[in-house]
């Protein structure tokens, strides 16, 4: 019969029982197979170790950290002068309208939410990051300050240098997406179509229009989209206007229906199924989100 994976519960950790959080180093040994009842940033700062996450290993060594979801397992072999510093959070530290979330991608889609424009769907969970410059280093260290002295407004710079690693995870992924699409290499008939669906994309039937103006096909038009985007052009003009749907939804007081139809929605319910299907969010949920990141 295996054996069932040991849960590492965030209270048994943390200086006092309902903490939210928990940043302290670790000498770390070789350890079996675990979870965590909570989120996790790990960040090697000595040595090495051989992680398996979700069943694959790979090596860690200085430098690397990683973010690993609820309920994820992972453990630590061939460790040789392996030490971590280990933060523990749970949702609300980030945003507490999240409390309960187990979903590191839902959290991240609520307290990053204007990155959605580049964040294209990639996740930064459960993968192996280097810090080249020690930026998040020196982010985790100051953080395990506050969370040692636990003066006033902890929680608060907390909260700010934990957002602030996120982002700079973000811009690894964006970075790592962008040098996989070389825009260098988008053909002509590509790049003019990708800058008049910006320019056009609240007007009604454009990708038809784009194709009578340049004399495509549809089909063709979407078929080299996909090869060298890795969108359709159709996905393509849902994505730009359910973006300009987000910054009016954070940044006007138009209703849901007046903002779809000004990015060129005129079927409400299908709006409402591209806007869930890609943020796993409805509208309102969203600018409910968004407004009550500002207070």
């Amino acid at each position: 019969m295996p054996q069932k994976t040991k849960t590492v519960i965030l209270s048994n950790n943390a200086a006092e029982p309902d903490d939210k959080l928990m940043v302290k180093p670790f000498v770390q040994s070789d350890v079996t197979a675990h979870d965590h009842d909570c989120f996790e940033l790990a960040y090697v700062t000595g040595g090495t170790a051989v992680q398996t996450l979700n069943g694959v290993p790979e090596t860690v060594r200085r430098g690397d950290y990683f973010i690993i979801d609820y309920g994820s397992e992972h453990s630590y072999q061939n460790t040789r002068n392996f030490t971590l510093i280990n933060c523990l959070f749970l949702s609300e530290i980030i945003d507490d309208t999240m409390a309960g979330c187990r979903s590191f991608d839902e959290l991240l889609r609520v307290c990053l939410i204007r990155y959605r424009r580049q964040y294209l769907g990639k996740t930064p969970v459960n993968r192996i990051f280097h810090d080249e410059d020690g930026r998040v280093l020196n982010l985790l260290q100051g953080m395990q300050e506050e969370y040692l002295a636990k003066n006033t407004g902890y929680r608060e710079i907390f909260r700010g240098r934990l957002l602030e690693i996120l982002i700079l995870t973000m811009r690894k992924v964006v970075e790592e997406h962008d040098s996989g699409n070389d825009q260098s290499n988008r053909s002509d008939m590509v790049q003019e179509a990708i800058q008049y669906l910006e320019l056009h994309y609240s007007d009604k039937a454009v990708l038809g229009s784009f194709c009578s103006k340049y004399h495509y096909s549809q089909q063709y038009v979407s078929r080299r989209f996909k090869q060298e985007t890795g969108l359709t052009a159709l996905e393509y003009l849902q994505k730009i206007r359910i973006e300009k749907c987000c910054e009016l939804l954070a940044g006007s007081e138009l209703s849901v229906q007046e903002i779809a139809h000004s990015v060129g929605y005129e079927d409400a319910k299908f709006f409402q199924q591209v806007f869930r299907r890609m943020l796993k969010m409805s509208p309102r949920e969203y600018r409910r989100t968004a407004l009550s990141g500002r207070a």
